[in-house]
């Protein structure tokens, strides 16, 4: 009998344990065995994140390597794209020039700066447009390159005319472009045959077969834009104490 009336009491017992497990298992176990689920993606993302980070070191410290050669070439650069228009030394290289090639310069005309805009690729035509579905013209606008220039740099529209013998003058246009620290980009060139004609009126004499050119162009200028860290204050140092003048210091004061 004893053992008929323990019965329902064991089966309860086991039914709190069933639903002591169950709650630890809810409450407890889950949370902890999810927070550590959760923990080892975050370490493995980590690890990745370092594997990055370790190879970008690599590659910034490879480079630093060479940052006097990056020093050289950057000089170079600014030779021939300064950061001013330095207008008066431009005229004198090609006053060399001139002289060197056996021509003379007629004018030079430089414009106002103005800030230099990439050109921009055509647009495709409208029958090309009508074969092309939406979704392709967008990937094939996706795919063109665009054009990027450094921020802040400008033009200089920069014209001139030359006169001498043909092949002279062909020398001449030739060192314009790549004989000057300058960089100097020729836009058009528009040439006319001279006659024979004595000099006067600051033009040279001209015989058959002479060439006199307009040409057109830039130069190129990109403003320094670092700036430069600001010098230390002045610190004043403070006066020391000095002994008033007539009186023993030994003395009490009273």
């Amino acid at each position: 009998m004893r053992s008929s009336k323990a019965t329902p009491w064991i089966a309860g017992a086991g039914v709190v344990v069933v639903l002591l497990l169950v709650g630890a298992w809810f409450l407890a176990i889950s949370p902890v065995l999810t927070a550590a689920g959760e923990t080892s993606t975050t370490a493995d993302q980590v690890e990745a994140d370092n594997a990055l980070l370790t190879d970008r070191i690599g590659v910034l410290r490879e480079q630093f390597e060479q940052i006097d050669t990056f020093r050289a070439e950057l000089a170079t650069l600014r030779t021939s794209v300064p950061s001013d228009d330095d207008l008066a030394g431009y005229l004198r290289q090609l006053d060399g020039l001139a002289a060197t090639h056996a021509v003379t310069l007629l004018t030079v005309s430089p414009s106002t700066p103005v800030a230099f805009v990439p050109e921009v690729a055509a647009a495709p035509s409208d029958a090309a447009t009508s074969d092309s579905t939406g979704e392709d013209a967008a990937v094939d606008a996706a795919a063109a390159p665009a054009s990027a220039a450094p921020a802040g740099l400008v033009s200089v529209p920069l014209g001139m005319t030359v006169v001498g013998g043909y092949e002279n003058v062909r020398a001449f246009l030739d060192a314009l472009q790549v004989g000057t620290e300058r960089l100097y980009v020729v836009e058009s060139v528009v040439g006319a045959s001279q006659s024979d004609a004595e000099a006067g009126g600051g033009r040279p004499a001209t015989a058959v077969g002479d060439l006199e050119i307009n040409v057109s162009g830039y130069l190129f200028v990109l403003p320094d834009t670092t700036t430069a860290s600001p010098a230390p204050e002045a610190t004043e140092e403070p006066a020391l104490p000095t002994r008033p003048e007539g009186r023993n210091p030994m003395v009490p004061l009273g």
